[in-house]
């Protein structure tokens, strides 16, 4: 009789342990994925402004690029002056704005929503040491498990993928910028053989440029067989990569127009 209910106490004991294990991680569960609910709708909030803009502005003539580019934004602007461009992957959820905060702090919007609260997501963000018109420059998001933010990167990994999608769309307040991208690579953060290509941002001359396209070829894990042939723009985006910690997946993609 005493071993009978040592049993059921014991039973009683696991089944609440197994319940309060099951509740604790529905909470977890749901403390993350319903702020990243909320944050992505505030970012198709952020979309519908734009095309809403886009659709009462929209230039006459065909050539008016800038135009278009400065009258879309005007809205977005006034609501976060750090607003740099729109970055837009066709066929994938990456349609985000990209944010730039000031030099002292550049990874501002790492945790931070497009209105400046904090956000377990973050923001699209271009990194230290260049802006938009830089020769070179990274911009950083999350890889997110939802695929939200930069989660669908990785893509790029599959080289058919990658051929079918090779347009990385970059809308600046000045003009509508688009980008072909010709490599993908991974790397480590502290390792041996970790390639430092966010020291690599910034005004290059032309060996360093030839030479830094010659290192992401190098270390790319896509055969893209394209790269570019003369001196132009690298745009870098920039997330973590789960293949080791601290690994980061990198695309790379020149500018091509305008």
């Amino acid at each position: 009789m005493n071993k009978n209910k040592a049993k059921s106490i014991v039973f009683v004991l696991l089944t609440i342990i197994c319940i309060a294990v099951l509740v604790y991680s529905l909470y977890q569960g749901l403390i993350i994925y319903i702020p990243q609910k909320q944050e992505q709708h505030r970012f198709i909030e952020l979309q519908k402004i734009v095309s809403q803009e886009f659709i009462e502005n929209e230039p006459c003539s065909e050539n008016a690029d800038n135009v278009e580019s400065r009258s879309k934004f005007s809205e977005i602007v006034k609501m976060n002056g750090d607003f740099r461009a729109w970055l837009k992957i066709k066929e994938t959820i990456i349609d985000y704005p990209v944010l730039k905060s000031p030099e002292d702090t550049p990874e501002y919007y790492l945790h931070r929503d497009f209105d400046k609260n904090y956000s377990f997501s973050g923001t699209p963000f271009i990194g230290a040491g260049a802006d938009e018109n830089s020769d070179v420059f990274v911009v950083y998001a999350h890889n997110m498990n939802n695929d939200t933010m930069f989660g669908t990167l990785d893509n790029y990994t599959d080289i058919q993928w990658a051929k079918q999608h090779p347009d990385v769309e970059f809308d600046t307040l000045e003009e509508n910028r688009v980008y072909h991208v010709f490599a993908a690579f991974k790397t480590t953060v502290g390792s041996e053989n970790e390639f430092k290509y966010s020291e690599k941002a910034g005004n290059l001359n032309d060996d360093e440029f030839f030479a830094l396209i010659n290192e992401i070829r190098d270390n790319s894990i896509t055969d893209i067989d394209d790269c570019p042939t003369q001196k132009t723009q690298i745009l870098l985006l920039s997330t973590c990569s789960y293949h080791a910690e601290n690994g980061r997946f990198v695309v790379a993609a020149y500018k091509i127009h305008p």
